[in-house]
């Protein structure tokens, strides 16, 4: 703790002298965190933690050694920022498909093991904004860190695979102390249209979702969401996904979709309905959290 309270105290000694070129020094900021997460983590960790917080991941079965995951996670920020046509200088909001302060430890962790899996080039991570205009995502329509989904999504287009981490806020409770059924679908709708997004190609609605609840969900604990494209008919996409624990020992529900690709006709009579300024949104500006 006293580490971490350090590395923070300098970042704001670092903001505090050079100003409003906060972006200069994010990259720094978050590495020089990310690093020492290793040496920090240890201590934090209690029993009955998940088996990863000690061993190399297999959530992605990639087989790759987690040692430099913050190395890892920031050479993919980079990358992204790349894809986008952004340099990190310029990049004018902040993508919320990254750990914030009100992410638990456990959730922190799953998503560096993840995020790590996209430096072997099949993996990436699909980027989240929180929007304030008159249209809003979902998923990502609370401003509030940790009340609603805190969620990250990596994409494998070449296997036509999805994995997400989920955090559940105290927002969406449903029974007493646990997940309202309707957030876990919401989680497996968004990953699945997602997944048959890029691996596919193209827009594509839900025309039927399956689920099966095994086990409830805690409010405020962390899931791993798996999706895969299992066939395509046409303009029908068939995909299945599971949920698990954070630690992958307990099923939470299995699911199976079908998805249907939306043509270009339907595409721009959708276009109509919606208002004239909804087509440039907003999107909030702040800077990173350091997490």
């Amino acid at each position: 703790m006293a580490l971490r309270n350090c590395i923070l105290s300098s970042a704001r000694a670092i903001d505090s002298i050079f100003g409003a070129k906060v972006a200069n020094f994010l990259q720094t900021r978050r590495l020089l965190y990310s690093c020492v997460l290793k040496v920090i983590q240890p201590a934090q960790v209690q029993v009955g933690s998940p088996r990863f917080l000690k061993e190399p991941s297999q959530v992605l079965t990639t087989g790759y050694s987690f040692s430099w995951r913050g190395l890892a996670t920031e050479t993919a920020e980079r990358k992204d920022g790349q894809d986008l046509g952004k340099t990190n200088e310029e990049e004018p909001f902040i993508d919320v498909a990254w750990p914030n302060e009100a992410w638990s430890d456990i959730t922190k962790e799953i998503f560096h093991q993840l995020n790590a899996g996209t430096e072997n080039g099949n993996w990436k991570r699909h980027p989240g904004y929180l929007r304030t205009g008159e249209r809003r995502l979902y998923s990502r329509n609370i401003s509030e860190q940790g009340k609603g989904f805190e969620y990250a999504v990596f994409i494998n287009k070449r296997e036509q695979r999805a994995t997400c981490v989920c955090q559940f806020g105290p927002y969406l409770e449903g029974p007493p102390s646990h997940v309202h059924g309707g957030a876990v679908a919401t989680m497996l709708d968004a990953l699945m249209g997602i997944c048959v997004h890029h691996a596919l190609e193209g827009y594509y609605l839900t025309a039927n979702l399956n689920i099966n609840y095994k086990n409830p969900v805690p409010l405020g604990s962390t899931a791993i969401f798996h999706a895969k494209v299992d066939r395509q008919e046409d303009r029908k996409g068939y995909l299945s996904a599971y949920v698990t624990s954070a630690d992958g020992r307990t099923t939470l529900c299995d699911a199976t979709s079908l998805f249907v690709k939306l043509s270009q006709e339907q595409m721009e009579k959708t276009k109509k309905y919606l208002p004239q300024d909804s087509h440039s949104d907003k999107v909030v500006k702040a800077e990173k959290s350091v997490v």
